[in-house]
């Protein structure tokens, strides 16, 4: 395990395989996945980070390590690589964290002035009152729609992961799924779940392939019937909880960003 920045004044214990995955989930996202420069320079970072080599984090350490500059002739003060890459990957962990890696678990950054990662939990707040008085939602199982071996325990897990993630970042606005009639049409329970003050329903799939898991996800608003936010999680394929707790927190991030910017 290895001490991690938590806050501007606290330190809290990270478990360095939970960084590693944090990691990986950066480097397989969309913002990152096409940038094999930038992949290489935040791994080289963030492994040094993990394993408390602060000196190795030099900008004349970096530009021979991750930018393989001749260490007989490079000159950081001449070559500016190492400081224009770094503020690029800034922009990049900026962008990652606004979109697919909204309400992730643990949030890696590089302050400037700086090449050492700041890595740091992240907790969902709950909603302040004027949204808790606002919005109920209602959570309709996510469906498998894939004939992979692991897909309907990998969907179930993350249903419940979900729920668990919904809870606290919306408190006592989310309606859980047993209160629906599986039986009743699709029609019956809108009706049914508007009817004691339900606003939107959150409903969507996951699909799954070789190499990519998809969670497609819709929020409908009931009173008028139709999709008020839709969005598609892709994520490299491996089943594993750190996958499923990654996922159900990007969505509660991107459900509290719809919210708040309504």
């Amino acid at each position: 395990m290895i001490a991690m920045k938590k806050g501007t004044d606290d330190v809290a214990v990270i478990p360095a395989a939970e960084v590693q995955a944090a990691l990986e989930l950066i480097l397989a996202s969309s913002v990152f996945i096409n940038a094999p420069r930038m992949c290489r320079l935040l791994r080289f970072l963030v492994e040094k980070a993990i394993s408390g080599s602060v000196r190795d984090t030099s900008e004349y350490a970096i530009g021979i390590e991750v930018f393989d500059r001749d260490p007989s002739a490079y000159s950081a003060s001449e070559d500016p690589i190492v400081r224009v890459q770094v503020g690029r990957l800034r922009e990049k962990l900026k962008a990652y964290y606004g979109t697919s890696g909204a309400g992730s678990g643990i949030e890696i950054s590089i302050p400037i002035g700086s090449y050492m990662p700041v890595i740091q939990r992240m907790s969902m707040s709950v909603m302040d009152a004027d949204f808790k008085q606002y919005c109920m939602l209602a959570i309709h199982p996510f469906k498998c729609i894939s004939q992979h071996g692991d897909g309907v325990p990998f969907t179930q897990g993350l249903n419940e992961e979900l729920m668990h993630q919904l809870f606290k970042a919306f408190g006592k606005t989310i309606v859980l799924h047993s209160f629906f009639t599986h039986n009743d049409n699709e029609s019956r329970i809108l009706k049914d779940v508007f009817n004691v003050g339900v606003n939107h329903l959150l409903e969507g799939s996951v699909q799954i392939d070789a190499e990519r898991i998809r969670a497609s996800i819709r929020l409908v608003d009931i009173s008028v019937g139709c999709i008020a936010w839709s969005e598609q999680f892709d994520r490299n394929a491996f089943f594993a909880i750190a996958l499923q707790e990654e996922i159900a927190l990007s969505i509660c991030g991107a459900l509290k960003q719809f919210f708040c910017h309504e």
